[in-house]
C-alpha cells in the first residue's frame, strides 16, 4: 500500500468592475453569487475534527492546545489569482488573514514543477485558481508494527518504529540530526527518493506559527552536525543497539473552507475582488511502510574528553508526547506539508 498525500484546493473570486469594462473569457447566463457557491460548493468535514486547524499559511499562528496542520497548495492556488489579476494587491488592514496569505513567500521552491499542478483562469466574472499534488514516499523496507506499546494523550494509539537490534536495514531508515535528551530530539525518516524527506520533532517548546518551528528545527540540526565532529557527543548520533524509536500512526483526510478569508476585499487598477470560496483538502498517512526547535544556544564543548560507553543511556526515541511532523524536499528552505501533533484525534487509536 503506498503512503499518499492527497491535497486539492480550490479557490474562486468574484471580479467586480469598479470603474472600467472588464474582458470576458466566455459568455454566460449571469448567475448570482449564491447560485455560484452553491454550484461549486465542495465537501467539507472539518467540523468532525474538534480539536485540529488547518492553517493558510506557515506565518499563521497555531494553537498550543490543538493539531494543527499546514499544506502548501492554497498559496498555490493564490498565486494562480495574482498572475491572472497581473498588478499589485491592495488589501484593507481588517483582512488580517489575506494579507498573511498574500505576504507568504514560504511556498516558493518547495516542490518542483513537476511534482504539482497549478492553474487559473477566467470563466464570465470569476477567476478560478486551482492547485493539487499527490506525493508517495514509501520507506525501502517496512518498519516493525506495535500494538499496545504507545500511550498518547491518554489514549492507546496504533504505532511503529525501530529498535537497534532490528538490524541495518531498517535502522538506516532512520538518521538522528539533533538529540538532547529522549523529550527533545529530530530525527529523519528516510524514504526511497531521497529528494524528500520526513522529519519528526519531539520538543516541549512551543511555537508561535509553523515558521518559527521550521526555523528552531534547521538552527538544532545545524548544531546536531556540530556535535557530531566532538568525539563525546558522537553517541548521540549512532543508532546503537538498544536504542529504539516509536512513532504513533497518523491517518486523516480533511476538507476544510476558511472562513476567515471568504468573503474578503481586495483591489487592483481600480477592479475590485470579492473571494467566494477557498477550500482545501489535504489526505495524510504516516505508518510502518512510509509517509518537525528555537535554538536553545545550548552548546556543551568537552574536546579531549573520554566518554565512559559504558554510562551511556540507551535513547528511547518515543513520540508520546507533542511533536512536529514535516515534509519537504532536501535542496528547499521551506516544507511543503507542516503537522502538529498535541492530541490524538489524528492518530489511529487501537
Amino acid at each position: 500500500m503506498k503512503i499518499k498525500l492527497c491535497v486539492s484546493l480550490l479557490l474562486a473570486m468574484l471580479i467586480i468592475s469598479c470603474g472600467q469594462p472588464k474582458p470576458k473569457e466566455i459568455e454566460q447566463e449571469p448567475v448570482s453569487e449564491e447560485e455560484l457557491i452553491a454550484q461549486y460548493a465542495e465537501p467539507e468535514n472539518l467540523s468532525e475534527y474538534a480539536k485540529t486547524l488547518v492553517v493558510p499559511t506557515m506565518e499563521h499562528l497555531i494553537p498550543v492546545d490543538s493539531n494543527s496542520f499546514y499544506c502548501a497548495t492554497l498559496l498555490f492556488a493564490w498565486d494562480e489569482v495574482r498572475k491572472i489579476v497581473g498588478s499589485t494587491l491592495s488589501i484593507p488592514e481588517k483582512y488580517r488573514d489575506l494579507r498573511l496569505l498574500n505576504a507568504s513567500t514560504s511556498f516558493r521552491d518547495v516542490l518542483k514543477p513537476t511534482e504539482y499542478k497549478a492553474s487559473g483562469e477566467i470563466q464570465g466574472d470569476y477567476i478560478f485558481a486551482r492547485a493539487e499534488f499527490e506525493k508517495s514516499l514509501p520507506f525501502a523496507c517496512q518498519l516493525q508494527t506495535y500494538k499496545n506499546k504507545l500511550t498518547f494523550d491518554r489514549q492507546k494509539v496504533d504505532a511503529f518504529g525501530v529498535k537497534g537490534e532490528d538490524g541495518d536495514e531498517m535502522t538506516n531508515v532512520v538518521e538522528i540530526l539533533y538529540y538532547k535528551n529522549d523529550n527533545n530530539f529530530i530525527i529523519k525518516l528516510i524514504p526511497i527518493e531521497k529528494e524528500h524527506e520526513i522529519v519528526l520533532f519531539k520538543t516541549g517548546k512551543t511555537y508561535q506559527t509553523m515558521a518559527e518551528m521550521s526555523s528552531a528545527v534547521d538552527s538544532l540540526i545545524k548544531l546536531g552536525q556540530k556535535e557530531q565532529t566532538v568525539q563525546s557527543k558522537k553517541w548521540k548520533y549512532q543508532f546503537r543497539v538498544d536504542d529504539e524509536v516509536i512513532v504513533p500512526v497518523i491517518d486523516f483526510d480533511i476538507s476544510a473552507t476558511f472562513g476567515k478569508i471568504i468573503g474578503n476585499v481586495f483591489s487592483s487598477n481600480s477592479l475590485e475582488y470579492k473571494i467566494l470560496q477557498a477550500w482545501q483538502r489535504t489526505a495524510f498517512k504516516l505508518n510502518e511502510k512510509g509517509a518537525e526547535l528555537v535554538s536553545q544556544s545550548e552548546i556543551i564543548c568537552s574536546l579531549g574528553v573520554d566518554i565512559d560507553e559504558d554510562k551511556i543511556a540507551p535513547k528511547k526515541m518515543i513520540f508520546d508526547k507533542p511533536f512536529y511532523v514535516m515534509l519537504r524536499r532536501t535542496d528547499a528552505p521551506n516544507p511543503y506539508f507542516c503537522l502538529h501533533v498535541v492530541n490524538a484525534e489524528l492518530l489511529v487509536k487501537e
